[in-house]
């Protein structure tokens, strides 16, 4: 799987990387946070032309703000799936860009990012088995909106490598 991601800037990561440390309190010591938001994941055999036409399509923008406004669980089915995240509201940049990219490659992406399905998020927390309620809780206490800068998209696969696009070198 390749991910194509929006990096957020490094000191709003550190702000999120803060908050998770809350579940330090609770005994779950999560590792480092990479903060971004997945704008699609690639599940195809053709990474380069994944890579290319994503390229072709983020030519068109330009560096752009996103607000984070609340800390929240997203339930899930399995329980054990559940997350708890920082959502961000949906720009409509980054909205026009995700919504480009998972039309042009809709056969290819997994169930969460097809362009009626995704959701804006960075993850801050996967714990199966612990009460993500009280350190959800935790965490919102300790929340106060703010915004984040975007400027750069990175394709991650699954496996950690990385390549970074800024887009400066789009246009």
């Amino acid at each position: 799987m390749l991910c194509a991601i929006a990096k957020i800037d490094s000191g709003s990561t550190e702000r999120l990387a803060k908050l998770r440390r809350v579940a330090n309190d609770f005994g779950i010591f999560p590792r480092e946070l990479h903060g971004h938001i997945t704008l699609a994941t690639y599940t195809g055999e053709d990474e380069a032309g994944f890579i290319a036409s994503c390229k072709a399509i983020l030519s068109g923008y330009q560096k752009f703000t996103v607000r984070y406004e609340k800390v929240e669980i997203w339930a899930s089915v399995p329980e054990s799936e559940s997350i708890i995240v920082a959502a961000p509201q949906r720009e409509p940049v980054m909205a026009a860009m995700q919504k480009e990219i998972a039309r042009t490659w809709a056969a290819d992406l997994n169930e969460w990012t097809q362009a009626d399905v995704w959701r804006p998020h960075t993850t801050l927390l996967y714990a199966p088995g612990a009460d993500l309620a009280a350190i959800a809780a935790a965490m919102q206490r300790e929340f106060a909106p703010f915004t984040a800068q975007v400027d750069r998209i990175e394709f991650s696969r699954v496996n950690g490598e990385i390549k970074t696009i800024d887009f400066s070198e789009l246009n």
